[in-house]
Parts: C-alpha cells; structure tokens; sequence
C-alpha cells in the first residue's frame, strides 16, 4: 500500500500544504505543441509509426520526497487504521500539489535507466537511436506519444511502462490534445484538424446557426482601446478557447486573435462583435487544419516578415514567421514589438531576430532526433533587413537598436540561418502580421498547407 500509520497530534492536509515543509517544487513540463508537430511532419518523412498509451491514474505513480500526512477518508476500511491514527504517504495522491512533478520524476527515471537520452531542448522527450532505428517518446501530462521506425524496441517500450505504471494502449494517435489526427498510409499523408472543438465552441457561445464570414477580421481594421468600457460579455472566455486553437492547428486565426487579446481587459460591444466574426470565420472553414506530406526533404524552410507602423494608436510592428516541413507549417507565431521602430527596415530587422530564434530551437531538436546538421534558410522580404543581418558595423542609424536584436547577426555568421529575399506577394508569413483581403487569405493558407482535410 502507499502510506503506513503514525500517532500525529498534527495532521498535514492537501489543501493546507505550505511551502518549503510540505512541498518544494510544483512545476512539471509537458510536450510543447510545436515538438508534437515536428514529429508527426518528421514521422511522414522518415515513416515512422506512431502510437498512443495513456496511464490510468497517473498522479499516484510519483513517490514523495517530502513526509506528507492525511486523515483516513470517511470510507476507508482497514483494521489495522483506529480513529486515533492518521496516514503518511508514501506516494503521491490527486490533490497534492506535487504531485504532478512526482509524477514527471517517476517518468524520468523510467526512460532514462532504460537506455532512453532525455533531450537538452525538450524536458519531455526522449530518444533512443541506434543506427538508423530511431524511437522517439514524448509525454503530456499522462499521455506518451511514441515515433518509432524499430518495432521491436517499441513492442519492449511497452512492456517495461507496462510494468511500472497501468497503461491503456490506444493504438496509433488519433485523438490527442483536442486534436484529430488522421493517417493516410495509402498517400502518406497525417492531417491535423479540430472540428469537433469548433462544434463545442459555436455551440458554447450559441452562434451554431450563424452566417460563416470568408476571412477571420476585415483587412485593415483598427479598434480604439477605450480603458473604462468593459462589457459583461464573456469576451475573455471566447478569446483564450481560440487562442488555444490558433496555437494547435489554426494559424490562420492567429493575428486576429492575438489582435483582440488586446482588449481583455477594455472590451465592449464593437470587440465583442470582432471576436465573434472569427466564430463566424471558423463555422465556415471547421474542416480546415495541416497536412503533412512526404516530400522527400527534412530540411525545415522559415518565413518572417513584419507589418511596420500599421496599429495606429501605438504605431508599434507586428513580427510573424512560420516554419515548414513535409509541405504544411509546424511552427508560427505573432507578436507585437515591444518598441516602435523608426523605419521599415528596423521593423523587418527585430521581426528577423524572432524568426532566428525559433529557428535556432527548431534546428537543435530535429538535430537530436534525426543527427542531420544543415543550414535552415529564412526568408524575408526587405532588402534592407536582410544587408543589416549580415553587417557586423554599427552606424548612427542603427546605434539605437536594442542589443538583443543583434542576435541575429551571430546565428547568421555562425551558418545556423541563411536569410535570403523572397517578394511580398510571395510572403506567407504576411498572415501573421495584419488581416488580409480574402485572395491573398487564401493564398497563403494554401502555401502553409492550411486546407480542407476532411
């Protein structure tokens, strides 16, 4: 059993845990969706398999550091337990707030006496690679994602989780994370999609029988922050469920999300109706998601682009840039810059600083999953940034540049990245710095393998 019996006057409860007695640490790391994306675009090219374990009741698989006490639950029998005893626990319970790290650890320890090399980029992954058989495991709370090209090694994976926690084999991934994930072995293609959570959304926010727009916002629009107007619409809900799906499979949403998260805290009616219409977006386009297709090329392709000046109240940059592999993007983002730039060029400059990080993090992991070292190759659309990236001089129109955004000149010099021109109307990573008119809308989400998958 987990726990043994002692005479306390003091008893220690779950929900009274103070820190440093009764619990230190409480973080615990879970996969970032942009690894979980990374091996299923990786999985279509190198043909790996994929499957699916789920642990039941897995916060009582960590064991304690800390010396934890509780009262006997009302419905616990056992002679050896009076009313005058309390329990110490041995293992972790729901309702302890390590447990989720205790849990981790367990892991941890698991995988990595069994041969497994835990990854120095990723805190929830794995590897295991001998010649050209490669496993990969990564984990979600108590979800493990297995990629594998050696069966034997993943039939043996099995057992030894099997045997220290109790696992529920799911088969290949299908549903994970809200997500749908359809394998197409006949064309090598996986799909991601979220359908069924826009149903849940049109359906949470009663707008299942509204009329579908063609794109998320109106192209150009700018809204007033007005900081004593705060509406009772649930505004803030509504936001954060399609920030989560903007992140998963949806980055066409992503700017227009990221735009209105501005008003979380000075909504009214106007943002209201702007959130909804991208409720309205989404009723229309619920079957779009990414397709990953075997192409034949692992190397990962970026894109960064930055709109200058275009809030109007602020007059600050929006950076974007996305990442492809196997046809579809793996990796995006949209940010507002945290100063104003004073030239086109300055703006496309800390917008290439953001691409060169990502990319920095994309190239480190597929190198420890796949030992390929090669230069990823970032495209821009601004002359002028991309003669600035490889300048090591400092000039008075560049002395006032915050030092960080240099940053991109060393991964550049060291051949990490390779910047090269690609022409606006060519630009896919447009989408993530303003709302577009629906040709070019449309364009671009089929550059990024954003389509209609079912």
């Amino acid at each position: 059993m987990g726990f043994n019996t002692v005479n306390l006057n003091t008893i220690k409860q779950g929900y009274n845990q103070k820190w440093g007695i009764d619990y230190n640490e409480t973080f615990s790391p879970v996969v970032r969706h942009t690894t979980l994306r990374l091996l299923l675009a990786l999985a279509v090219q190198l043909d790996f398999k994929t499957c699916h374990l789920d642990v039941k009741t897995a916060f009582l698989n960590g064991e304690l550091e800390e010396t934890i006490y509780m009262e006997k639950p009302d419905s616990f029998e056992c002679s050896k337990v009076d009313k005058n005893k309390v329990l110490k626990l041995n293992k972790a319970i729901y309702g302890l707030k390590q447990s989720s790290r205790a849990r981790h650890k367990k892991v941890d320890n698991v995988m990595l006496s069994n041969g497994y090399k835990k990854s120095k980029i990723e805190p929830c992954l794995y590897t295991k690679i001998v010649n050209e058989l490669r496993t990969i495991v990564t984990l979600y709370v108590d979800d493990f994602f297995i990629f594998s090209n050696d069966e034997k090694e993943m039939i043996l994976l099995k057992e030894i989780l099997s045997g220290k926690f109790k696992i529920k084999e799911l088969g290949e991934i299908k549903q994970c994370l809200s997500m749908t994930v359809n394998h197409d072995k006949v064309n090598n293609v996986i799909t991601l999609s979220q359908a069924s959570y826009i149903d849940q959304l049109l359906h949470k926010f009663y707008m299942t029988e509204c009329k579908a727009s063609d794109t998320p916002m109106e192209a150009k629009l700018n809204i007033v922050k007005k900081e004593s107007q705060i509406s009772d619409n649930p505004y803030q809900q509504l936001i954060g469920s399609l920030m989560y799906l903007a992140d998963l499979t949806r980055p066409d949403i992503a700017y227009s999300v990221g735009y209105l998260s501005q008003f979380n805290n000075c909504h009214n009616s106007e943002h209201w109706y702007y959130a909804k219409r991208v409720l309205r977006y989404l009723k229309g386009s619920k079957n779009v998601g990414l397709k990953y297709c075997k192409d034949g090329n692992v190397d990962i392709q970026g894109y960064v682009d930055s709109d200058w000046g275009s809030n109007s109240v602020d007059r600050k940059s929006y950076s974007g840039f996305c990442f492809m592999l196997s046809g579809s993007v793996i990796s995006w983002g949209c940010r507002k810059q945290k100063t104003v730039a004073l030239s086109s060029t300055e703006a496309e400059y800390m917008a290439l600083t953001e691409g060169c990080r990502e990319a920095v993090y994309l190239k480190n992991l597929q190198n420890e999953i796949t030992k390929r070292l090669y230069t990823i190759v970032l495209y821009n659309d601004n002359q002028g940034a991309k003669k600035l990236s490889a300048n090591p001089m400092f000039h008075n129109r560049t002395k006032h540049i915050d030092i960080r955004y240099h940053y991109c000149r060393e991964v550049i010099c060291n051949k990490i990245v390779k910047v090269d021109y690609l022409p606006t109307d060519d630009m896919p990573a447009d989408m993530f710095t303003k709302s577009l008119v629906l040709v070019k809308h449309r364009k671009f989400m089929n550059m990024m393998g954003i389509v209609n998958v079912l």
